[in-house]
């Protein structure tokens, strides 16, 4: 009896766990997964783009020289889930992003002249939003602003993706750039 040799099995360990048990546990284990699988697609909602703008307006963010190089500021924009981060760039340049991370949603902070997820690592460059480091594959979405004539800074609105994304961020990527020096 050659299965026996390939599948020992101690019978007095057989009846360890019944056929009951061991569906109770699949039943469990499968209702676990079902409520982590709808709390991601009940949080992916905010992820999407941004909220319904119907009868929002431009929000002040105060005066533009407040902020200096290398400094940001937190805000909201569209309602308050829609977290929003303003900063001023080592080149003097006004940049506002939405804080949460295109990998999972994690709020992105500013730090060293670049815009970090803390939760995977993840890293985006100030300019435009794209991902240099980490999990996340697309850009921040970007938040129009605008400085009016009493010096003033508005977020006005979004910004579209920007175009040619995927070439820029294989060029980012220090990674991807290793490679193609090999081949």
């Amino acid at each position: 009896m050659a299965w026996k040799r390939a599948f020992p099995v101690d019978l007095a360990e057989e009846g360890r766990f019944s056929r009951r048990e061991f569906a109770r546990f699949l039943a469990l284990v499968s209702a676990g997964f079902t409520a982590g699988l709808g709390w991601l697609w009940l949080r992916k909602t905010p992820l999407e783009g941004p909220p319904s703008t119907a009868g929002s307006g431009p929000i002040s963010l105060g005066l533009a020289a407040d902020l200096k190089p290398g400094q940001s500021r937190l805000f909201t924009f569209r309602g308050p889930q829609d977290r929003c981060i303003l900063l001023r760039t080592p080149l003097g340049e006004l940049r506002a992003y939405r804080q949460a991370c295109t990998h999972l949603g994690c709020a992105v902070r500013f730090r060293n002249d670049e815009l970090q997820c803390p939760c995977h690592e993840g890293v985006f460059e100030v300019e435009h939003g794209f991902p240099i480091q980490g999990p996340p594959t697309r850009p921040l979405s970007r938040v129009a602003l605008e400085v009016r004539a009493d010096g003033t800074l508005w977020a006005v609105g979004d910004l579209p993706a920007p175009a040619g994304f995927a070439s820029r961020a294989r060029a980012a990527c220090p990674r991807q750039a290793r490679r193609e020096e090999v081949a």
